[in-house]
This record gives C-alpha cells, sequence and structure tokens, in this order.
C-alpha cells in the first residue's frame, strides 16, 4: 500500500530534479517558458506516480519508483551527473577532503577471503602490526566470509575515536589472532612518492587531487630541496582521475608564474569564471617533465594542459581521458546525506581548447571508451605560447608519446589471480628474518620458488588466438562445418596449449621485477614498492633522457635561441 508519509520527500527531491533539468535544457528560454514547462513536467509526473501507486495490481514501492525516475531523468544527462546517497556521499568526502574515519589498510579479496593488501603508514592497522596477506576472520564478531568488499569495508570504516575488535588468521601461525583498535582519521595522501631518481632530478608521483594536493607537492618539493639541487623535476599524473579544481590552479602555480591563467569555466547558467595563480613559482625555471595516460583525468588535465599551453614544460607519455566537465553538488535531502552533483559547465585551458571527448552526451560508456580512438585530424587546432599546436575536442595528447607496451595474457592472470601477492605473504611467513636491503633483487631461488608454487595452482588463462579458435569450433558444431577443418583447429588448440607450459621463461624479466614490487612494499613500503617500479619504466626513462638533453628538450618547446 502507498505509504503518504513518504509523498513529502518524494515530491520534493522531484521538485529539484525537474527544476535543475528544466533549466539546464531551457537555457535560452524566459523564466515564464520555464517555469510552465517545470509545472507540466510535475503535473504528468505526480499523476503517473499517483496513479501507479493506488491502482498497481500488487504493492509498489514508493521510494523505489522515485529512484527509478531520478535514474530515468539522468540517463537523458552526461554520465556525471549522478544522485548519490550516504555511501556516496561518504565516497566525495574522501575524495575532495582525503580523509576517512577508519583504521587504515587497504583490504581485498583472495581466493573468496577479506585479505589486508597493505596497512597505511602511520595507522592504527600498522601500530597494532598488521601484515599485508594477514586474514580477516571477523569484525565486531560478525564472521567475514559472507561479506562482500564493500560491507566489509563499511564495518572497518566508522567515527574516529570509536573502537572495532578484529580476528585475523595470519599466514604461518596456527592460532587466531584477536585485536581491539581505536579508529581515527586516516588521512589519504595525494603525494605518495617523492624523491630523487638521478642526482639532480626530482620525481613526484601526484595520485589524487583533494584540498591538500597543493600543500603536498609543495612540501615535497621543500623535502626534496633539503636533500640536495633539483635541476629536474618529472611529475607522474598517470593514473590521477583528478578532484578539485582549486588544487589544480594551486599545483600548476608551483610551476607557473604569478597572474597567469590556469583554467577557465564556462556554462549557460554561471557566468565565466578565470583562475589564475596568486603566488610566484616555487620551481619557476628547472627543465619539467609531466607524465600522463589514460587515466589522467579532469584536474590532472588541467595541470598537464596548462603546462603545455604555456610551454612550460614537455608532456610525455599517451593520451589523456578527456573530462573537461565541471560538476558541482547539489544537497536533496540533508538529513539522509542525498545529493545531486550536475555538470554546470566545461572548463578551458589557456590556448582556449576544451579538453571534453565531443561525444560525453551520446556514448555512456565514457568510462571504458579507449582513448587512443580519437582522430585529431577532426579536431580543431590550437596554439601553445610559442606556436606549436595542440588540439582540443579529446584529452591531451603528449609532446612525446610512449607507446603503451602490451602486457602478456600470463602476466595479466598472475597479477588478476593473486599468485604475486599470495606466493609472497606465503614466502615471507617462511622466511621471517628476510630485510629489504639496498640494491634488492629476486634471486633464482625464488624464482624456482615461484615457479614451483605455480605448478601446484590451477591456473585458468587464455594466450592470444585460443578464444577465437575455440569460438570457431562452437560455431563449427551448429553448422556443421568440414571435420577435416575443425580437425586443424583442434590440433592447433592443442599446439597453444603446450605453448602455456613456456609462458613462465617468456616472461622471467617481467615476473621477477613484479615480485620485487611485492617484496618491495611487503618489506618496505609503498613507496620502496614505487621506487622499484620506476627502475623498469619505459615512460620515466624516456623523461630522463630529455631531461637531460637540453637542446632536444628546448626544442620540443619550440623555444627560439
Amino acid at each position: 500500500m502507498f505509504r503518504k508519509t513518504l509523498w513529502p520527500q518524494v515530491m520534493l527531491l522531484v521538485l529539484l530534479l525537474f527544476l535543475s533539468i528544466a533549466i539546464l535544457n531551457s537555457s535560452y528560454a524566459s523564466n515564464e517558458e520555464i517555469y510552465l514547462k517545470l509545472d507540466k513536467g510535475l503535473f504528468y509526473l505526480k499523476q503517473v506516480y499517483e496513479t501507479i501507486a493506488r491502482n498497481y495490481v500488487d504493492e509498489v514501492d514508493p521510494e523505489g519508483l522515485s529512484k527509478s525516475a531520478i535514474q530515468g531523468i539522468l540517463q537523458e544527462l552526461d554520465p556525471y551527473t549522478v544522485f548519490f546517497e550516504k555511501k556516496g556521499s561518504e565516497q566525495l568526502e574522501i575524495i575532495t577532503k582525503g580523509k576517512y574515519g577508519g583504521l587504515g589498510m587497504e583490504i581485498g579479496k583472495q581466493e573468496g577471503k577479506i585479505t589486508v593488501i597493505s596497512p597505511i603508514d602511520d595507522t592504527p592497522a600498522q601500530r597494532a602490526g598488521i601484515r599485508a596477506g594477514d586474514i580477516i576472520i571477523s569484525i565486531d564478531g560478525t564472521q567475514t566470509d559472507q561479506l562482500t568488499l564493500d560491507e566489509a569495508s563499511s564495518k572497518l570504516r566508522g567515527l574516529a575515536g570509536t573502537m572495532v575488535d578484529l580476528e585475523i588468521q595470519r599466514p604461518g601461525l596456527d592460532e587466531s589472532i584477536k585485536l581491539t583498535l581505536t579508529r581515527q582519521d586516516i588521512i589519504i595522501k595525494d603525494v605518495p612518492y617523492a624523491d630523487f631518481i638521478e642526482p639532480g632530478i626530482a620525481f613526484i608521483r601526484l595520485s589524487s587531487f583533494s584540498d591538500k594536493a597543493g600543500s603536498e607537492v609543495r612540501e615535497a618539493v621543500r623535502n626534496l630541496h633539503r636533500k640536495g639541487a633539483i635541476d629536474g623535476l618529472v611529475l607522474d599524473l598517470r593514473g590521477n582521475p583528478g578532484g578539485l579544481l582549486a588544487s589544480a590552479v594551486e599545483v600548476s602555480n608551483i610551476f607557473l608564474p604569478k597572474e597567469e591563467v590556469v583554467v577557465q569555466t564556462r556554462g549557460n547558467h554561471e557566468k565565466d569564471n578565470q583562475f589564475t595563480t596568486t603566488e610566484s613559482a616555487l620551481l619557476p625555471n628547472i627543465p619539467l617533465v609531466v607524465l600522463v595516460d589514460g587515466g589522467s583525468a579532469s584536474a590532472s588535465e588541467i595541470v598537464a594542459g596548462a603546462i603545455q599551453d604555456l610551454d612550460r614544460g614537455i608532456v610525455i607519455g599517451s593520451k589523456t581521458f578527456g573530462k573537461g566537465l565541471v560538476q558541482q553538488v547539489y544537497p536533496v535531502d540533508k538529513v539522509n546525506d542525498a545529493f545531486l552533483k550536475i555538470t554546470t559547465a566545461k572548463y578551458y585551458i589557456p590556448s582556449g581548447r576544451c579538453i571534453q571527448k565531443d561525444d560525453y552526451k551520446k556514448n555512456k560508456d565514457v568510462f571504458t571508451d579507449l582513448s587512443d580512438s580519437v582522430d585529431y585530424n577532426n579536431h580543431k587546432k590550437y596554439f601553445t605560447r610559442n606556436g606549436r599546436v595542440v588540439f582540443g575536442g579529446g584529452g591531451i595528447q603528449p609532446d612525446i608519446e610512449v607507446e603503451r607496451e602490451k602486457i602478456d595474457q600470463y602476466l595479466i592472470a598472475l597479477w588478476s589471480q593473486g599468485h604475486f601477492f599470495r606466493f609472497t605473504v606465503d614466502y615471507l611467513a617462511n622466511h621471517p628474518d628476510m630485510q629489504l636491503s639496498n640494491g634488492f633483487t629476486v634471486t633464482d631461488e625464488i624464482l624456482d620458488g615461484f615457479r614451483s608454487y605455480l605448478q601446484q595452482k590451477d591456473m585458468d588463462f587464455d594466450i592470444e588466438g585460443e578464444p577465437e579458435l575455440e569460438e570457431f569450433l562452437e560455431i563449427a558444431a551448429v553448422e556443421k562445418y568440414n571435420a577435416d577443418l575443425t580437425d586443424l583447429v583442434t590440433v592447433a588448440l592443442q599446439k597453444l596449449e603446450k605453448e602455456k607450459d613456456q609462458e613462465f621463461d617468456k616472461n622471467l624479466q617481467e615476473i621477477k621485477h613484479s615480485l620485487e614490487s611485492e617484496f618491495a612494499e611487503k618489506l618496505g613500503s609503498t613507496s620502496a614498492r614505487i621506487s622499484t617500479l620506476l627502475k623498469h619504466d619505459d615512460t620515466v626513462s624516456k623523461a630522463l633522457e630529455i631531461i637531460k638533453n637540453q637542446e632536444d628538450y628546448l626544442s620540443v618547446l619550440a623555444v627560439k635561441k
């Protein structure tokens, strides 16, 4: 039966939503026309809603209907305009403030069990001695074997100062460990790594843009200055999905002079805004390289785009994601933490280009679209300060492209099935005195141990061509193809199966590097892992090469001598 007590809340949601939609879709209409359309839409919706609720053959859930109506409206807009409730608002807090109440550990599911992937430095989890590979058996008395990852994460989080009881099983120990921990505000670092990767050449990885991003990068630069002179810097924005626009301007200001325009926002219903640097640059002249890839989006693209447009540095990597839209969050129901995040404007970087993908409204698969598919010949040309040609309409195209190395299916299977993680956890449980030293490397003994470990596992993976041949046999069975033909394909599949036995040796170097990074994190920290990975990073190698060759560096930027 229809619950009338819900009606005012539902109508408030619908009213706010339709008001937003009506205004967004009537940018050139008068106020009177807007409200006439709004009244008509609300009347229709109210009539449909009440008629269904009172006459439908089965009992209906009014709250469910209202949410379906909301989702129907949002389907007509871009994929970034979304409605979210408490869980989403908590995630928004993490993105914008870079903190949450909890214990400070990354968790995942390994072999169906809630497992600690990595404790965060200086958190309750680390101080309690929790290790990577520990299996969480129960949280506050609730067994975790039936919990989803999200459910387990929600139980671990809570207000700072509150207590949580954990029972964990540690590899190598027969008895479980029981702990009582006090939650605290966990600060998520925007800068997980900053160090010299060669004498005089600094490297800073910026993984997000919370409200602390600018101050963290500045502090990283100051700490590096204390270690030695900075003759060049690599700013790594790969995989950085963005965050706060203001933080993008702050980070840009570290490299750009005072009163430099970094970005403009333009929308139908809000006045255009121009965001400029407010302080003198901390690093005004040193050679600068910015690393980007298809996971660099939004605020990352503002920073990379501004540095490229103003010829302050060189962008290296692969084309960025292409998100040039500005969202604002509007409260729908503050009591129940319901909000609407609406796209209100587009942003434009100094050359005048908008880097948003052109088909963002039509393409609902925008989050999985292959970024390399953009044809720049069909996009408008723009010019940097030094007159170099750049393009709009599809992300930031690097000044120097580094082709992304194709990852072998065997390696993908090793990572996705958790074999590197599980092996290193087990190995350290059996070698508790192992330590991370300078020049640490995976020995032949460890590689042989990993090979033996894999031989005991039932690894399921396909190599190139195998799925297609299997699909052909399925079609052949239905279409009754000639047996000689299907026999040939069957023989080919059998040979491919034998090829799988060679995959370990074929990928030996990549396996060794992967194991080294896993050991580095478990014996050291996330920073140790990143440091290990950088040694084998082709994009970083290219950045070092260009920074160390001043003639090539200036040539790319079209600097006149």
